[in-house]
């Protein structure tokens, strides 16, 4: 199973250190930057008081369910996150040239909550480094706007990581904001020296986007790749072990990913998901009944990813409608694999049977499935239902191979 989410006294815990340890930090880069105390504790209440501006809009936001991907269970990302901005907004007043790669943090803290958290953290955080750094409102936009830009580009990153066009788009706008910066500084006096530090400066930012989104993939959407392709391996214990122990029920399986995974690829689903659901749909059950345990007992047991667990509990339990698309796409394989497979046993019994029309089956069984209201709550559209019938019609010499087999 994934990573356990946070209970929400963990949660309130991590608010707490956000706000005790962000406001210090804050409180003591104004110190050492000569501030004077009346402006020091000006500066720590209204810190304290944007930052309940920021958790509120992340609490809202896991409560609506608008945080990106799954950072409602994981708030120490956004903390932690958070934390290492302030420390870089506080530390780069004193370096020449503030500002190195300051969008990157915009990127970080929108991916681990939601755009509108992630903006509003960052404007707060970018408004105290330019103070701190007695920086001027040119050098405010220049960051805010790049930040914002950044956050929103790369708003929706899903299981197929494109980033290039964002990637290419947010860098433009960068060296573009930054050369008009340099030129309205030096008020036109163009030299090769006075961009060798923006140069300096894009590279590093390019770089810390890399990193950032590295980690964002490897930490938040390809968690639980390495998962799937453990347990969809035929070769997997739990499934490998149905071959001798229950063939109709392994070959079922077989078969029922195939059309499962098939139909998840061409309906842009969660592929890796659809072939789990196939492969485990009546497998999981079976195990339960033969082990004298829950459906989530053989699940953690066997490590499945909480999605996966999902699917086989909407397909298992009769309490449970069926909602994600990859359990309807499980389904119908099952139901047209499960009648083939008995046509086909039928079939031997009798050898004057008639040739059947697959084309035929497969549309008639479909319509049967979501006729009896199965599937009336699930996210499957009426386009859906159309492309399920193209594909299972388009399937004839699959069919030839499940009847011989």
């Amino acid at each position: 199973m994934k990573k356990k989410e946070e209970a929400k006294w963990q949660k309130a815990l991590l608010i707490i250190i956000m706000l005790l340890v962000s406001v210090s930090l804050i409180g003591g880069a104004a110190y050492f930057y000569g501030k004077s105390f009346r402006d020091i504790f000006t500066l720590m209440v209204i810190s304290a008081a944007y930052l309940g501006a920021v958790i509120f809009s992340l609490i809202q936001s896991n409560i609506y369910g608008e945080l990106h991907y799954d950072n409602g269970g994981h708030y120490a990302r956004f903390v932690i996150v958070f934390l290492f901005g302030t420390a870089v907004c506080c530390i780069l007043p004193s370096i020449p040239e503030s500002g190195w790669a300051v969008p990157s943090v915009a990127l970080a803290l929108a991916l681990f909550s939601n755009t509108v958290t992630g903006i509003a953290a960052y404007a707060g955080l970018i408004s105290i480094c330019v103070y701190l750094a007695s920086a001027d409102i040119l050098v405010f936009a220049l960051c805010f706007f790049t930040g914002c830009i950044f956050a929103i580009l790369f708003e929706k990153l899903d299981d197929e990581y494109r980033t290039g066009i964002p990637m290419f788009i947010a860098m433009l706008i960068y060296i573009v904001s930054l050369t008009a910066k340099t030129v309205f500084q030096n008020k036109g006096v163009l030299s090769v020296e006075i961009f060798i530090v923006p140069i300096v400066n894009v590279f590093i930012t390019y770089i810390c986007m890399l990193a950032v989104l590295r980690f964002y993939c490897t930490a938040v959407v390809d968690k639980e790749k390495g998962k799937y392709l453990a347990i969809n391996d035929q070769e997997f214990k739990l499934l490998a072990k149905y071959k001798t122990e229950d063939k109709q029920l392994y070959y079922n399986a077989i078969h029922t990913a195939h059309f499962a995974e098939k139909t998840a690829r061409m309906l842009h689903m969660d592929v890796d998901l659809a072939k789990n659901g196939g492969y485990y749909h009546r497998i999981i059950a079976a195990e339960c009944n033969k082990k004298g345990k829950t459906l989530e007992e053989i699940c953690k047991k066997y490590k499945f990813p909480p999605k996966a667990v999902q699917l086989l509990q909407e397909y298992n339990y009769k309490n449970r409608p069926i909602k994600m698309r990859e359990t309807a796409a499980v389904y119908i394989a099952d139901s047209v694999v499960a009648t083939l497979m008995y046509l086909n046993s039928k079939e031997e019994d009798d050898k004057n049977s008639e040739e059947i029309d697959y084309t035929k089956l497969v549309k008639a069984i479909i319509k049967r499935k979501i006729d009896s209201g199965v599937l009336s709550r699930s996210d499957i559209s009426l386009s859906d239902i159309g492309d399920f019938e193209r594909i299972y019609a388009g399937e004839n010499l699959y069919y030839d191979f499940l009847r011989r087999e």
